[in-house]
């Protein structure tokens, strides 16, 4: 560290030591945090530029030679700064007003000049020689009669109201802590809560059903069913206290709850909602959505798979129409192929197996069967378009639900099965000891007698409910439109839930008079 000599215009510096001469020295400026006026002081006397020396140049090579103060010796008590560079008088300092403190207790040393007093009085010395002495003495020894301090006094009183303040400081600030606590509590609860609100769906079971009073049959425009039956849906997939489990790590999923999820899935079936649409209305991520969905198609896929809703002949037979009854009382079930639109897929051999020549496009087929109300009674898989109405018989596994239905006693020798004339099965159907009513051939040679026209008349007008079934069933835009290939994985189980589905619609078949249900 360099000392340099801050003073008007001289150039004291210790790396020049012929500078330093007649026993100068350098003394250090004082420090603005500690000692701000005397720094102040010390500034102006140097007389230099503010530009030269001011507070921010104040550091520790800044000094001042000790000829530059009063004797030329350094800061003193009386002149603690140094002289105007200016050349201006020089005042002393007004020294410190002093109090002194004395004990509290009586003072020994007063009792002891006391009885010297007296003790020399009866001698007959003199009182102020020995008073002399003694203070000479105590002084030498170090035990003064009082102590000189530069602290200002304070009485106990003033004590006492220093203490009772501080103690009321402390217990304010306690009670400040106290409330600081409380209300973080409560910012990390309303922001939470906050959080938990913005999580929750806008649009879900509870505001369906809240604006359903302005709008008609809101909730059945998005689901296809009414909310009492959609919770009866959800009390037989979901059963009390158990719950759905989705994929693990999904916190935006844990906010869904269950009867918004079945509402998601049945809207996506019944609209062909994108996920990206189903993101921003239920307030989760795009592969959350998607896990949504695929869960519960599963769940409905398995639930309703294991229930047989192919019913009794009896239950059949006394719930059917009039009309129908009168024509085919022992008809029990009308089935039908039907066929969805698919993308073309990249490979040649899957798109010669996909195409229909009946579509003339690439396509899906199922049979489908239906008892005289219209209400589905079998669903086969889905099978390539190039499939025959024969072919897709055998391969559904149709003729083996027949068998075991007969053992069951839900079908007799002699019912009989009504289809399209595409449907040449009778002698698969005679070996199972069932008739086929199917309408009769036309003839490339002749024409079409009078009671081949009514009996085809007779059959459409009843085979017809086949047909509503199928267009109840492409209700559900997922299956209407064309499939593209990534639904492949899953195509299956969405076309088995979706005929299920139409069971908790109305049947628009009825006759009262006859009905016994």
């Amino acid at each position: 560290m360099v000392l340099r000599c801050a003073w008007g215009t001289c150039n004291v510096d210790e790396r020049y030591p012929e500078r330093l001469q007649n026993g100068v020295k350098l003394i250090l400026f004082p420090k603005p945090k500690t000692n701000l006026q005397k720094c102040l002081r010390w500034i102006k006397a140097c007389g230099r530029p503010h530009e030269q020396l001011n507070i921010q140049r104040i550091n520790k090579h800044k000094a001042v030679c000790s000829k530059h103060f009063v004797g030329g010796n350094g800061p003193t008590v009386e002149f603690p700064d140094p002289l105007q560079a200016d050349g201006s008088a020089v005042r002393p300092t007004r020294p410190l007003r002093k109090r002194t403190s004395t004990f509290t207790e009586s003072n020994p040393v007063s009792k002891k000049k006391k009885l010297l007093c007296t003790t020399d009085i009866e001698h007959g010395e003199d009182v102020n020689s020995t008073t002399e002495t003694e203070t000479s003495n105590n002084t030498s020894s170090g035990n003064n009669i009082s102590i000189q301090t530069e602290e200002p006094w304070i009485s106990p009183f003033e004590m006492f109201a220093m203490a009772t303040e501080l103690h009321v400081s402390r217990e304010k600030e306690k009670q400040y802590e106290a409330t600081i606590c409380t209300l973080k509590e409560e910012i990390k609860e309303l922001k939470d809560k906050l959080s938990s609100d913005d999580q929750k769906p806008s649009f879900g079971v509870d505001e369906v059903i809240r604006r359903e009073g302005k709008l008609k049959n809101l909730f059945k425009y998005y689901t296809g069913i009414v909310y009492i039956r959609f919770a009866g849906l959800l009390a037989f997939l979901v059963s009390d206290g158990s719950s759905v489990n989705y994929e693990k790590g999904r916190k935006d999923i844990s906010m869904l709850s269950l009867q918004d999820g079945l509402f998601l899935t049945l809207c996506r079936l019944r609209h062909n909602f994108g996920l990206k649409d189903l993101s921003v209305r239920f307030k989760l991520s795009l592969q959350s959505s998607g896990i949504v969905f695929n869960t519960w198609i599963s769940l409905m896929y398995y639930k309703l798979g294991q229930l047989c809703i192919w019913p009794h002949r009896d239950v059949i037979i006394n719930n059917m129409p009039k009309d129908f009854k009168n024509d085919y009382p022992t008809t029990l079930v009308i089935i039908d192929g039907t066929e969805f639109r698919t993308q073309s897929p990249c490979a040649l051999g899957l798109q010669s197996q996909l195409y229909s020549d009946y579509k003339s496009s690439t396509t899906l087929k199922a049979l489908i069967g239906c008892d005289p109300n219209g209400s589905v009674i079998f669903a086969s898989e889905l099978f390539t378009g190039c499939i025959s109405d024969k072919q897709i018989c055998e391969q559904s596994g149709f003729y083996n639900v027949l068998e075991s239905l007969k053992l069951e006693g839900y079908v007799k020798d002699g019912d009989a099965i009504m289809a399209d004339k595409g449907f040449t099965i009778r002698e698969e159907l005679s070996n199972l000891n069932l008739v086929l009513n199917i309408p009769p051939m036309a003839s490339s040679t002749s024409q079409m007698s009078v009671s081949d026209t009514l009996l085809t008349e007779k059959i459409a007008k009843h085979r017809v409910h086949i047909e509503r079934l199928i267009a109840k069933v492409k209700t559900y835009k997922m299956l209407s439109v064309r499939i593209p290939t990534s639904l492949f994985k899953n195509i299956n189980k969405i076309w088995s839930v979706c005929c299920h589905l139409t069971l908790f619609h109305d049947v628009f078949v009825t006759d009262s008079k006859n009905c016994s249900i």
